[in-house]
């Protein structure tokens, strides 16, 4: 069975490529990569050494803001890069776009549906919000392109497609992040999930601490909040690598994490180093140990924020839970399901997701 990757975008390292490096572990060394937007030699690792084909909007933007700027070209760039009739599965990890890219009626394509990035709180130019009703219709009906939806959140899926819905948890890679002996943890900052937070209380946390003798760093993708850093680019740490970010996960006091709706990924890179994580509540993780209740956004309400001595390793435990071994042993039945019948679709007898 000849099986092909496609995506929205191949352009930095973020959670969105580990999600498709853990898929093309499963699939094999010669598994071709189908963008919409390549940045070349913007990744390290196996995904840039892979036979990628890209659109001509790879020409245009180098970013995801680029992408979504030019969003009133995705329909057209969909249709010109097209996955050829040989392919027997195309697996599309999804943003909100790359389910429509141009395929042969016969062949099989499964989509996980991250989200839909174009509904990000952003400043939108007035050719986006001219061609947004087109925008958005594509992105619907281009859903019907898909067997099978595999996602964690229905809200991104026209209530029609709900027979071809399966609930899936999307990977989440937490190898990189270990507890620290308590000897190299410093503890005196604090991190923000700035993705997760509106520009209007980022502002008043920044407003808040700057001239305060308390640490702290927004870490994560920040697009939204760009009007913010001048003079303050010191309190934005980006959106890195695990590499790069799990040293300052693992020395940090406490993650502040807005994320109601979605997987709380952030949250469970900080739990799996071991370290508290303060949200208003999230549908993924119930309340205790690790991960505590932020009853009120204020900024003076941080500063009473409880510093609870918990075992690390317990901590730690509730994350791990979901772990990218989770998915990559349901993959790995699927793609058994699909190739042969002998693997039932079945999750309570999967126990995987």
């Amino acid at each position: 069975m000849k099986v092909v990757v496609s995506t929205d975008a191949i352009l930095n390292r973020d959670y969105y490529l580990e999600c498709i490096e853990t898929i093309l572990d499963q699939v094999g060394d010669e598994c071709e990569l189908y963008t919409l937007i390549h940045k070349e030699g913007s990744v390290l690792g196996h995904v840039e050494m892979r036979k990628i084909h890209s659109s001509f909007l790879s020409n245009i933007g180098r970013s995801w803001e680029d992408l979504l700027k030019n969003s009133y070209l995705i329909p057209g760039a969909c249709k010109n890069l097209f996955i050829p009739c040989s392919v027997d599965l195309i697996i599309n990890v999804s943003r909100g776009f790359s389910h429509g890219i141009r395929k042969c009626k016969d062949t099989k394509q499964i989509t996980l549906l991250f989200e839909d990035v174009n509904t990000l709180e952003r400043k939108r130019s007035f050719k986006e919000k001219v061609f947004s009703l087109f925008i958005k219709g594509f992105q619907l009906k281009s859903q019907r392109q898909a067997d099978e939806i595999w996602t964690s959140d229905r809200n991104f899926i026209s209530s029609s497609y709900d027979g071809l819905v399966k609930d899936v948890l999307p990977p989440v890679k937490l190898s990189d992040y270990k507890i620290l002996p308590s000897g190299l943890v410093s503890g005196d900052y604090f991190l923000v999930n700035a993705e997760s937070v509106s520009p209007n209380i980022a502002k008043e946390i920044l407003e808040f601490y700057k001239n305060k003798d308390i640490l702290f760093k927004f870490i994560g993708n920040d697009i939204h909040l760009s009007h913010l850093k001048e003079g303050s680019e010191k309190y934005f740490f980006g959106d890195k690598c695990s590499g790069e970010l799990a040293p300052l996960l693992s020395s940090a006091k406490y993650l502040l994490d807005f994320e109601r709706n979605k997987l709380p990924v952030v949250s469970l890179k900080m739990m799996a180093c071991g370290g508290s994580v303060f949200n208003p509540g999230n549908r993924y993780i119930d309340f205790g140990e690790g991960f505590y209740k932020l009853d009120d956004y204020l900024c003076a309400k941080f500063l009473d924020l409880p510093d609870p001595l918990v075992e690390k390793k317990k901590i730690r435990g509730r994350a791990i839970i979901f772990d990218e071994v989770r998915f990559k042993h349901f993959l790995k039945k699927e793609l058994l399901r699909l190739e042969g019948g002998k693997v039932p679709y079945n999750v309570s007898d999967d126990n995987c997701c």
